[in-house]
């Protein structure tokens, strides 16, 4: 090794091409380990390792388990950066045990979790890091500001926030009754009064957020949250791609290079893709297709698979009459359902609650 370093210190050619190699090498683990961390990957510098991405983990049916002995997980798909059994401590001091993920998304992961005192929380974790002025970090923000001004009954409330090693979470309130999502694959036909009594409390969370100033822009059953049943508290979460009127708007529309879009499409409303202004009546439009679904058991254009098509055929054409699906909804039903997803924003009614206003007994007759 010596001699290398005596003939390497006599030859400058070999010795800068020496230096540049390693120059490179060390540049590319550096900017390895830091990809890494912005993905939210857990990161052992020795032994080198670098964990799974936490976005793909799905273990949604996975029952509630802590283990307040170990921070680590038996289940090779549980989240590198939150394992099952850690303790969390949030900004205000509380300690938070994480139970197990059930959901992960394109920038955050949801975790059952419970406080010290065993009551039940939801832990959402931004797994991309803190790096300010990034989408996620915006996000984060986002979310913290739309808390501080949406506090309603049917509107989920975010309890607290911290950080895990560089990473933001929130910690929200936990809904034993599920979503509306499970509620509709579980159940065949929802009865009339169950509709009404689930679509009024949507419609109060609705309204509430306009009158503050905020747009939901990802109205969809996977965001409603039952308490207990349809007839106990209902509520609207995930804030997430929201927008406070008069900030900064995020494009949520198709990213032609990216191939991505922020929200659901087949909730979306057809402006949302076309390059309009998303308004008030854009959220109108979900909360119709959500109502639509409840009656009929599908969305419109459910037999449109491909992504780009729904976007298109949603442009094109009118949503189909609800009587197609459900041969006892009564015309007045039909025409309001109409009128809120009509592909004309200035159509639809102006708030939620006049979505339902006069059809009320004729839901509660399905």
């Amino acid at each position: 090794m010596t001699d290398f370093f005596k003939w390497l210190s006599s030859n400058p050619i070999a010795t800068n091409a020496f230096t540049i190699a390693v120059s490179v090498i060390a540049i590319s683990i550096v900017l390895i380990y830091v990809v890494a961390f912005f993905q939210g990957r857990s990161i052992s510098f020795w032994p080198p390792n670098i964990g799974e991405h936490p976005g793909q983990l799905n273990d949604q049916n996975e029952d509630w388990k802590v283990n307040t002995q170990s921070n680590k997980s038996d289940d090779p798909n549980f989240s590198p950066v939150v394992q099952r059994g850690m303790t969390l401590t949030t900004a205000t001091g509380n300690k938070v045990i994480i139970g197990s993920n059930f959901y992960g998304g394109a920038n955050a992961t949801l975790y059952r979790a419970k406080y010290l005192n065993g009551n039940e929380v939801i832990v959402k974790l931004f797994w991309r890091g803190l790096m300010p002025g990034s989408p996620p970090f915006e996000l984060f923000r986002q979310e913290q500001r739309t808390a501080e001004i949406l506090v309603h009954r049917n509107i989920v409330t975010i309890l607290d926030r911290g950080l895990h090693g560089g990473y933001p979470f929130i910690v929200m309130e936990y809904f034993g009754g599920g979503t509306l999502r499970d509620w509709l694959r579980s159940h065949d036909r929802i009865p009339g009064q169950d509709i009404l009594a689930i679509a009024g409390q949507v419609a109060n969370a609705i309204d509430f957020a306009h009158s503050k100033g905020v747009l939901h822009r990802d109205i969809k059953p996977g965001n409603i949250l039952f308490e207990s049943d349809p007839h106990g508290r209902v509520a609207l979460g995930d804030f997430g791609i929201a927008r406070i009127f008069g900030a900064v708007q995020r494009d949520i529309t198709a990213i032609p290079a990216m191939g991505e879009f922020a929200g659901s499409p087949g909730y979306l409303a057809p402006e949302a893709f076309s390059g309009h202004e998303i308004t008030k009546a854009s959220d109108i439009y979900g909360f119709g297709v959500v109502l639509y679904e409840m009656i009929a058991g599908k969305i419109p254009f459910d037999e449109v698979q491909e992504v780009y098509a729904i976007l298109q055929v949603k442009i094109t054409q009118d949503a189909p009459d609800i009587r197609h699906y459900r041969k006892d909804a009564s015309e007045d039903v039909a025409i309001r359902l109409a009128t809120t997803l009509s592909r004309s924003p200035s159509e639809r009614p102006q708030t939620a609650r006049e979505v339902l206003t006069g059809i009320e007994q004729s839901i509660e007759r399905l």
